[in-house]
């Protein structure tokens, strides 16, 4: 039977008649609770069903996903007061953001000229603290500066929740819009540069580490700029960078004016900044840093130009890649928040039912919050979670050191039940859709002005980087003159080759290892022979010179390298 609609409604009238007529598991009550059984189930079933939607992007599933079954959740538990505001649509349909953080003349501001190639609306420069604003630089149609109070009430815009700061933050915030091709695919925040002291934090107005920590996020990558000449932590920056933490995967390091020391002196200020990081950044893993001069200035020091270039094509590799990951991002980031809101709610819940009904409800909250570390791990055995996915002990004794634990929620068990569906079916669907929308997204091209390679610059997409974008160039047939005279001092035999162990002797000469020069021998050798003709040995030298320039051989000898009738 089909069980939906009407039909649903007659498989349960012939349920109850039967149960009721001893035809079905014989004349009793306990019929009746099979019967029951059987009509929750289906009534289960279908709920089920019900929660299986059909989305018609990732941006439209995140946005019906989290408004219809994790939203209700994080409103019952108070979700919103402990860690961060509601999302809002525009969370999920806006395009890639970049945050630059970093002390004071650092060149975060140079930074985004050189990439927009031009100068944003507000645009100011200097060695002193001159970006005393948070700026979104975003595309428009034309330069436009909108205010920070403004900025909020924009629903297309990401920012409606920075109104929390308060009026003295908002109007440190403002939006430079301005027509560019890569902010088509990106926007960029530009911060105030990180000072020293308490008196420059309590100066600002606003609580500066939580504004850095509700950007960080929200955006796509974070990038955090040091000086070569100004490798100190100041105590504000120290406390930016500890806030940061759970977004590890987005922070990406530059060393800028690089050109400005010399190679000896580039070395000793990179092992500083790796040491200094190294008592902030609490991490198994050591953090990428991107070492270069990121301005249009001529370089000063120009002994390392090729290293800047190999790592300018990294970063900007990594930029040009935004539009891509931006959905893998905010899925990952909502399925986070989501596990986040499991255990919160479990939590909350469990933190309620121990709670005494009568006298002793201070002493026992007290003695819980003391003992939260003891509580995680029981509300994880009994409901089968894992510790790390647990916020902070430290943060959440001080968020349940004032409330009132009988006053919490107990957990609606359909709303966790569909929860746990979002984590194990729904957002599955959505990973599936993730590489047709991927593939249907180009890279940023505007990156390095466009995204054909040149000696300078390489977008590093599809397998190419700055030796690789060039082996076409290597694919073509080689002139056996240019090879003749080596060949001839082989002494080839009276039909005109060279057998494989004279081959072996000059081959060996490039040092290469034997199992390239086995590839080498297998694509040389066309007919199979063991022995090498005069164009066949051609191949051989072209592919190890071009093996020697650190390209990798192809898979077979292409079409246009295969010799002609008089070869």
């Amino acid at each position: 039977r089909v069980i939906g609609g009407h039909s649903n409604f007659l498989l349960t009238l012939e349920l109850k008649l039967l149960a009721w007529s001893g035809c079905l598991y014989g004349p009793s009550a306990a019929n009746f609770c099979r019967v029951d059984k059987m009509l929750s189930w289906l009534s289960r079933d279908k709920s089920r069903t019900d929660d299986t939607v059909a989305f018609s992007s990732i941006t439209d599933g995140l946005q019906r996903l989290y408004k219809e079954k994790l939203l209700p959740l994080e409103q019952d538990h108070d979700f919103h007061s402990f860690y961060s505001p509601p999302l809002t649509d525009s969370d999920f349909s806006y395009r890639p953001m970049v945050l630059l953080l970093g002390q004071y003349s650092t060149g975060k501001t140079t930074f985004v000229r050189h990439l927009l190639s031009r100068e944003y609306p507000g645009l100011r420069v200097g060695p002193e603290p001159t970006t005393d604003k948070f700026i979104a630089v975003t595309h428009g149609p034309a330069d436009q500066v909108i205010a920070g109070h403004a900025a909020t009430v924009d629903s297309a815009l990401p920012f409606q929740q920075l109104t929390t700061f308060g009026s003295s933050f908002l109007s440190r915030f403002e939006i430079a819009k301005t027509t560019c091709p890569l902010l088509e695919s990106f926007s960029l925040i530009d911060t105030p540069g990180v000072l020293a002291g308490e008196k420059q934090r309590l100066k600002r107005g606003y609580e500066f580490e939580a504004v850095v920590k509700w950007f960080a996020d929200r955006v796509d990558m974070i990038l955090i700029l040091f000086d070569v000449s100004k490798m100190d932590i100041s105590d504000e920056f120290r406390r930016v960078l500890v806030i940061l933490a759970g977004n590890d995967s987005k922070i990406h390091l530059m060393l800028n004016k690089a050109d400005m020391v010399t190679t000896p002196q580039l070395m000793r200020v990179y092992g500083a900044l790796m040491w200094s990081l190294g008592k902030v950044i609490d991490t198994a893993e050591v953090a990428r840093v991107y070492i270069g001069s990121f301005w249009d200035e001529p370089l000063r020091n120009d002994e390392q130009r090729k290293l800047f270039e190999f790592e300018e094509n990294d970063l900007y590799t990594h930029l040009a890649c935004l539009p891509r990951s931006a959905a893998v991002r905010k899925l990952n980031d909502l399925i986070k928040r989501t596990r986040l809101a499991k255990v919160h709610a479990y939590l909350l819940d469990h933190l309620k039912k121990k709670m005494p009904s009568m006298w002793g409800k201070d002493a026992q909250s007290k003695k819980m919050i003391s003992n939260l570390t003891t509580v995680y791990q029981t509300i994880a055995k009994e409901h089968k979670l894992s510790l790390g996915d647990f916020p902070d002990p430290k943060m959440m004794q001080e968020k349940l050191a004032n409330l009132d634990f009988a006053g919490f929620s107990k957990i609606d068990t359909k709303k966790m039940e569909r929860l746990e569906w979002m984590l194990s079916v729904d957002f599955p669907r959505l990973l599936q859709l993730l590489p047709g929308e991927m593939s249907q997204i180009p890279h940023s091209e505007g990156i390095v002005g466009g995204a054909s390679a040149s000696p300078f610059a390489v977008l590093k997409v599809n397998g190419m980087n700055e030796i690789s974008v060039y082996q076409s160039q290597w694919l073509v047939a080689p002139a056996p003159e240019e090879y003749r005279s080596e060949f001839i001092e082989l002494g080839p035999n009276p039909v005109g080759k060279i057998t494989g162990q004279k081959a072996k002797t000059k081959m060996v000469q490039s040092k290469l290892p034997s199992n390239a020069l086995h590839k080498i021998w297998s694509l040389a050798d066309i007919d199979r022979d063991g022995a090498l003709t005069l164009y066949e040995f051609s191949l051989a030298m072209h592919f190890i010179k071009m093996k020697l320039n650190g390209l990798d051989l192809p898979t077979s000898l292409p079409s246009q390298m295969l010799p002609t009738a008089n070869q």
